[in-house]
């Protein structure tokens, strides 16, 4: 995989708004908001993507004196809601809490009708969440190098779960698989929930999986932690090296939440929410509220979020055309 993982080069928020304005028309924006605003969810209650864009919108609620309400439009992994935001009216009141998921999807979906590059206007990233490269211990192994050692020996005879066929899970295996030089057998599951319960008892012996689906059985011995797939160490296992640190510089590889909305939303719509939002995720409240879930507030405004998108679209196209992962109608 010769595409390195997007680092942004400087932490601005403002500079660049204009830039990701996309020809905004010329209205008046003295007044806004004067009404409530939606942040569509394109994931059921409950789920990471959901508690951040909550937190974000209570947080902006009080600090732009308006209603900011979510609304959960799950389906399709997140694209129901990814068309209707794409077709919303760039007025600032129709906003889109997107998720890594919906950029990976042109890469393993054909005649999805948002383009996520062309379609959205980037605002702020909220959090970004890491996987846990877990292995069951009778498998054998207690680092990454062992792991690889091991599966270099046995060439498509270890088995790895993800959450389905070009999930962020399979995708962050297929990458490994890609830098490591090792063969896997896939075996795809409908969700972390039914992977999990295979991987705790031993039937498949291996995976990239969520921090909170995979948490509780690390810390009960169940399953070993050998690698968190992220740039950093999450503070909920900080003996847990990174995949970078175990011998793979520049492994990068996570999931992502963040506000955006329609193409050709106002550069001064974008300021002014990129203004209100920092606070937001800089409060120490908003990172304790997540740490044992391992998800990370994140730090990346307008342009620095724009160019991940545009970035993680190449990349994400990339690793699925070198795992042959088969797209889907």
């Amino acid at each position: 995989m010769a595409d390195a993982p997007f680092q942004p080069t400087r932490r601005t928020w403002l500079a660049g708004a204009a830039a990701t304005a996309f020809s905004a028309p010329a209205l008046a924006q003295s007044g806004w908001p004067d009404r409530s605003i939606r942040v569509l969810v394109g994931y059921p209650a409950g789920g990471a993507n959901d508690l951040v864009a909550r937190s974000v919108a209570v947080g902006l609620s009080s600090r732009l004196s308006q209603s900011v309400v979510v609304e959960n439009r799950a389906g399709a992994g997140g694209t129901l809601a990814a068309d209707v935001a794409a077709r919303a009216a760039p007025d600032g009141y129709n906003l889109f809490f997107i998720s890594s998921a919906q950029v990976l999807a042109p890469s393993i979906r054909r005649n999805l009708s948002f383009d996520p590059v062309r379609d959205f206007t980037y605002i702020a990233l909220g959090a970004r969440s890491p996987y846990y490269l877990i292995a069951h211990p009778s498998l054998g192994v207690n680092s990454v190098a062992e792991l690889v050692a091991l599966a270099k020996s046995r060439p498509g005879r270890i088995q790895f779960a993800s959450s389905g066929v070009g999930a962020g899970p399979h995708l962050t295996m297929s990458y490994f698989m890609n830098v490591a030089g090792i063969e896997l057998d896939h075996v795809p599951y409908r969700g972390d929930a039914d992977a999990i319960i295979d991987l705790a008892a031993g039937r498949v012996p291996l995976a990239f999986i969520s921090i909170p689906a995979s948490g509780p059985h690390v810390e009960a011995g169940t399953l070993r932690a050998l690698a968190v797939s992220g740039a950093e160490r999450v503070s909920v296992a900080p003996n847990v090296p990174t995949v970078a640190e175990s011998g793979y510089p520049g492994f990068e590889m996570d999931a992502w939440w963040g506000l955006a909305g329609p193409a050709g939303l106002p550069a001064s719509i974008v300021q002014r929410l990129a203004t209100e939002i920092r606070p937001i995720l800089d409060a120490p409240e908003y990172a304790a509220r997540f740490a044992q879930q391992g998800i990370v507030p994140s730090k990346v405004g307008p342009e620095d979020f724009t160019r991940l998108v545009r970035a993680d679209r190449v990349r994400f196209d990339n690793i699925v055309r070198d795992a042959r992962i088969p797209v889907q109608d």
